[in-house]
């Protein structure tokens, strides 16, 4: 791991997400990136912000820069703390109209190995239509993104529940979730949620699962859980063994293919206390990124 993005808005939550990236950093020997995209004020346009009269541009030029000043003495504060000491960072800020977009493409420009949000998990009504920042991250992102909820009292997770249904997307991206855990010493727990509506016969998963265990060298203890839903499954398996991290695969899905068809990693987001790492499935899609099952 070569260069960790740790987006901020300078909140005590997104603080959480940079004591456990120091901590990452400092075990793995990795650069972290603090940024801050600050959010384009939008009330004084009266019309197409693209044909603005040269006042009104010049009066959003200097919003922007006045932003990104602010910003960054915000950020260069954080980097003189005794939490950062020692490490090598990297920061920048930029003015964005979609704050989540601009973490997006700033992951892509520096090349980052992951993304690190401190978030606070949620579960109203609002939020589920809506979706917070660090949600449309994980949505839309093909970088690795790890969550972090809330203060984590241990920063070096011990126990890591790999979720997935052990498909052939699972064997592309579970390296990654190994490697994370590698890093901290950690032990990998596999674990396949059975529920009614999607069942399968517990020799099914059990082949299934010994077939995965075996090709990364039958390390892991592999166990299959009944719930009434994956969410609810994954999240109570994780505290019943009081796991310090989830890992979990998503497909990103966009648009109307939510409402259709939801992606069980949105759900594990927003309810969950402990951090979730995400790994999107398209990153993997190439053949030569799947492993041969």
């Amino acid at each position: 791991m070569k260069n960790i993005l740790v987006p901020t808005d300078f909140s005590k939550n997104s603080f959480y997400g940079l004591e456990f990236s120091a901590n990452l950093a400092r075990r793995s020997g990795a650069k972290i990136h603090l940024f801050n995209a600050a959010l384009t004020s939008t009330y004084y346009y009266t019309s197409d912000p693209l044909v603005i009269s040269p006042p009104a541009a010049v009066m959003v030029e200097s919003i922007n820069e006045n932003l990104k000043r602010a910003s960054m003495k915000k950020l260069e504060k954080i980097q003189k703390s005794r939490l950062l000491k020692g490490l090598k960072v990297n920061l920048n800020c930029e003015t964005a109209f979609s704050v989540y977009r601009e973490i997006i493409e700033y992951s892509k420009r520096i090349r980052s190995d992951l993304i690190v949000m401190g978030t606070k998990g949620e579960s109203n009504l609002k939020d589920i239509f809506l979706g917070s920042t660090a949600e449309r991250v994980v949505r839309f992102s093909e970088k690795p993104v790890l969550v972090i909820p809330n203060k984590i009292k241990n920063l070096n997770p011990k126990l890591v529940v790999f979720a997935s249904d052990f498909t052939a997307e699972a064997f592309g991206i579970f390296p990654f979730v190994w490697e994370f855990a590698k890093i901290f010493g950690s032990k990998v727990d596999l674990l396949k949620i059975n529920t009614t509506d999607q069942f399968r016969r517990t020799r099914d998963d059990s082949k299934r699962m010994s077939k995965f265990n075996k090709k990364f060298g039958s390390k892991f203890r592999a166990v299959i859980y009944n719930d009434y839903m994956k969410e609810e499954g994954i999240l109570n398996y994780s505290d019943q063994i009081e796991a310090d991290l989830i890992a979990i695969g998503t497909h990103g899905k966009k648009g109307l293919a939510r409402f259709f068809s939801s992606d069980v990693s949105e759900g594990v987001v927003r309810l969950s206390h402990k951090p979730i790492l995400v790994v999107n499935l398209k990153k993997f899609k190439r053949k030569r990124d799947i492993l041969k099952v």
